[in-house]
């Protein structure tokens, strides 16, 4: 079963530009436009009355906030509203709401006061500003004098605006999002007026949006029912920030007529919804912002539109046509899929700021890929204290890893660690051993389960090698193994099922008593009939790996990947130059036979098959078998004897 080995064309991905190659010839392209579907709900959401909260998905290094401003940009305009409160000056204690249109709060001050001087005000006038009629609004008004105007007369969200409004709700508590009646502390008593009504960012939405972080409602669950009660109502109670101070004046409940938008991950969601099974009930819409571009299904010039964005707003140099291609690559290497690339825009944005620097120190007019690389090397520098130990581990030989010859029943495996508190994952081979031998009771046994040190990924991969080895020899009667599994020098929790096709190579190595090339590495998980499937880190994986050889001074090495994952592939620049230079070899496989075959140099074949791998295990449990069956003869033949002996022992007494 020939192997073919993947060729350098194949090791990093290639995007088309078109006749493009230079970020100034791509038009600008807004985050809004990255997600046409969500445009579309969203556009129903904004036009509907009756549909009042709407659920996204967010990702890390995302400004939604911009995202939702864009969209509103593109809706039909709606006009601000704001909320305004009165005194009756005549009667001690009520103040009354009513509403007004935000970009008339100007005009409408200039009424009051012009109300003050003259004491008049036609309802022409007035109906200008208004949202909707207030009979009893011009009495209140007449009787405002520029003594108690200050005191009893307020607008909430006096911020002038002709468009819908977007509010960002953050660090939020009962008063910061539903705001409060205060009191004021005058001659020795406490006095309340509508200048103590202090609003909160739920009425400075008033008549728009208001987006919030989810987080912030699970971490104080009371104001989500109390959001939740505003928005089935549409009015908010005010209440004193002191409950023990009573205060005097009693104003109406807030009128409150805003969208709300609850943004968070997926877990996030799942977690309130958990807390109230109300939600789902209550969501108008849910739109989901997936944190990666797919280039298969969009125009990659949307992409480029929307990097070109992040570097005007950012006032950064542009990207040249190679440095355009580096970051592209690097994009995609981020997402581990050569389909898509990186949407998080904190993180590419402080890449090319980095960029801008250097480039700007070094007097170019734009960011070259040598730029890029430069700043992606500092970056691997300050983050490879783990890598440092690991390098000292393999030259000091405390952690062996053996790179040349052959042994029975080892094998190199690759392993990505990831550290607590560590922003970036590094690939480690790690060295398995087994041991076993066909007279035992079919028990594979798995040391890093037994001793607590594995997940339970870890474990299920354990019982599909032995749901393997019961499928390949357990025709007809059970394989009579006893193994034991080891990942050698490792002290950390493993969890994962990326090393069961090395672990299943190891085990037949240990049974066959076939050595396996040490140059060679495996990564894969497989299937209970052989199959090899994808696993993630496969970069990583065989840049770790690569690593090992070097400090071991190995020049003729290959890697056992799984065929799936030739589409993640997206590599360092050595290790396209140790491929090309033929030092490196990466075999993608789809069966665990072709890693029989480069590991151990011999056919899988089948059971009944002459001087096949499986062949040869096969005949050796029945050669154990036969052992067994000639004890079990001897054994019989000693019980007859010995009741013969006795028996005539018998008769002589």
């Amino acid at each position: 079963m020939l192997t073919e080995k993947i060729t350098a064309d194949k090791l990093v991905p290639v995007f088309d530009l078109g006749t493009r190659c230079k970020l100034e010839e791509f038009d600008t392209v807004t985050r809004d436009q990255l997600f046409p579907q969500n445009n579309k709900l969203f556009a129903l959401f904004h036009d509907t009355l009756t549909a009042k909260l709407l659920v996204a998905t967010d990702f890390d290094g995302f400004d939604h906030i911009k995202t939702f401003s864009n969209m509103l940009h593109n809706m039909p305009i709606k006009r601000a509203k704001s909320i305004c409160y009165v005194e009756d000056v005549t009667k001690v204690g009520r103040a009354y709401a009513f509403e007004i249109w935000r970009d008339k709060t100007g005009l409408f001050k200039q009424l009051i006061e012009q109300i003050i001087a003259t004491g008049e005000c036609s309802n022409e006038q007035l109906s200008v500003c208004l949202i909707k009629p207030y009979p009893h609004l011009m009495p209140l008004l007449l009787n405002l004098n520029e003594f108690n105007v200050e005191q009893a007369f307020k607008i909430l969200a006096d911020k002038q605006t002709s468009v819908v409004n977007l509010i960002e709700a953050v660090n939020l508590d009962n008063t910061t999002l539903f705001g409060n009646l205060d009191t004021l502390y005058k001659n020795s008593s406490y006095t309340s007026n509508v200048a103590q009504l202090t609003p909160g960012l739920i009425h400075q939405a008033h008549g728009g949006y208001i987006i919030i972080k989810i987080d912030e409602l699970i971490n104080n669950p009371s104001l989500w029912y109390q959001l939740k009660s505003v928005l089935k109502q549409g009015v908010l109670n005010w209440s004193p920030s002191n409950h023990a101070i009573q205060t005097e004046l009693k104003p109406d409940a807030a009128p409150i007529d805003v969208k709300v938008i609850l943004v968070g991950d997926r877990f996030a969601i799942s977690q309130l919804t958990e807390g109230d099974r109300e939600l789902s009930s209550l969501v108008s819409s849910f739109i989901d912002f997936s944190s990666e571009f797919n280039v298969s299904e969009q125009n990659i010039a949307n992409y480029v539109g929307y990097i070109k964005s992040l570097i005007t707003d950012a006032n950064l140099l542009p990207l040249s046509a190679c440095g355009l291609k580096r970051l592209l690559q690097l994009s995609s290497r981020w997402c581990e899929h050569n389909n898509y690339l990186s949407l998080n825009e904190a993180k590419l944005t402080t890449l090319l700021s980095y960029c801008h620097q250097i480039a700007s120190g070094n007097k170019l007019d734009s960011i070259d890929s040598d730029t890029l690389n430069t700043v992606l090397k500092l970056q691997y520098e300050a983050l490879n204290g783990y890598i440092r130990l690991s390098n000292e581990g393999i030259i000091e030989k405390q952690i062996i890893l053996e790179t040349h010859g052959s042994k029975i029943g080892q094998i190199n495996g690759l392993s990505v660690l990831e550290m607590d508190g560590h922003p970036e994952s590094f690939g480690e081979p790690i060295r398995i051993t087994a041991t076993g031998h066909l007279n035992g009771d079919g028990d594979i046994s798995d040391v890093e389960r037994k001793a607590e040190l594995a997940g339970n990924i870890h474990a299920k991969s354990m019982m599909i090698i032995q749901g393997f080895f019961t499928h390949t020899f357990a025709k007809p009667l059970p394989l009579p193994i006893s193994a034991n599994l080891v990942f050698e020098q490792s002290y950390g929790e493993i969890d994962g099922d990326s090393a069961a096709l090395a672990g299943t190579c190891a085990l037949l190595s240990v049974l066959s008593q076939k050595p396996i090339a040490q140059n060679l590495a495996v990564t894969g998980a497989i299937d209970q009939f052989g199959t090899v499937l994808a696993v993630g880190g496969i970069n990583e994986k065989l840049e770790g790996f690569l690593r090992i050889c070097e400090l071991n001074g190995q020049t003729d090495m290959g890697v056992l990947i799984p065929a799936a994952n030739i589409i993640n592939l997206n590599l360092s620049d050595k290790l396209v130059a140790a491929v090309n230079n033929e030092q490196l070899a990466i075999y993608p496989i789809t069966h665990i036979d072709q890693a029989i075959e480069l590991l151990m140099d011999i056919k899988a074949g089948k059971v009944d098959e002459e001087g096949s791998l499986y062949n040869i295990i096969q005949l050796l449990a029945e050669e154990n078998d036969k052992l067994d069956d000639d004890e079990t003869s001897f054994v019989k033949k000693l019980k007859q004897l010995y009741a013969k002996i006795i028996g005539k022992q018998g008769c002589n007494n």
